[in-house]
């Protein structure tokens, strides 16, 4: 597959085989995606990587949190408040189009929140992974992390795997740390859940539409 393919066909998976995922091929993915662009070369970044019990261990906890409407205290908020009405459409229709696929109504809340529960399973996947960053860079570092989770996706579209990104996993910081043990100065950047995607999920077909370029991009003589 040639880089353009592989960026095309990058897709956020949420649904897994069972088919597990040898450590080697982990530790090979991991290394290759730390080729990423780092500022200064100060490679901020910090994966914890979260199988069998240990995964187990951290989705029993964060299932309980959401199941009981327990709250943590968080770092960060993922989305502006208030956010402006041009994200909050392209945000709204992301998650329309996810509804959609999975024949959810509107209305069916309850489905809805079923779905968004899974977040907290990796949606299946047989490996969790959990990305820090040092609370001490500003925007410039997160920028070099999200470069790295990046090149994370398509190395594992190239060995047949899928991923997804989930700032879902920032909300229970204090669950988290119960369980990776990261030290005090870094704070939860988002999970990951990495796998085999199942496609013959239908939450797996669908795609989210991607604005043309029109609407970013200014040409200056």
């Amino acid at each position: 597959m040639t880089l353009k393919e592989l960026i095309k066909s990058r897709y956020s998976v949420r649904s897994f085989t069972d088919e597990m995922v040898g450590i080697e091929k982990i530790k090979e993915i991991l290394d290759i995606a730390n080729s990423a662009p780092s500022g200064g070369n100060i490679q901020p970044w910090k994966v914890y990587v979260v199988t069998g019990n240990s995964k187990n261990k951290l989705t029993s906890k964060a299932l309980h949190n959401f199941d009981n409407g327990v709250q943590e205290e968080i770092a960060y908020e993922i989305y502006p408040k208030p956010l402006e009405d041009e994200y909050k459409r392209r945000r709204s229709q992301c998650a329309a189009d996810m509804y959609n696929a999975l024949s959810i109504e509107k209305d069916d809340i309850e489905s809805r929140l079923k779905q968004v529960r899974e977040n907290f399973r990796f949606f299946g996947a047989p490996v969790g992974m959990i990305i820090t960053i040092d609370k001490s860079f500003a925007q410039n570092g997160w920028g070099h992390v999200g470069m790295y989770l990046q090149n994370l996706c398509l190395v594992a579209i190239d060995n047949g795997l899928g991923a997804c990104l989930q700032e879902s996993w920032s909300i229970y910081p204090q669950t988290v740390k119960e369980v990776i043990g990261h030290d005090d100065n870094e704070v939860i950047w988002c999970g990951v859940a990495l796998g085999y995607p199942n496609k013959d999920d239908p939450i797996n077909q669908y795609r989210t539409s991607r604005e043309n370029i029109d609407k970013f991009v200014s040409f200056l003589d």
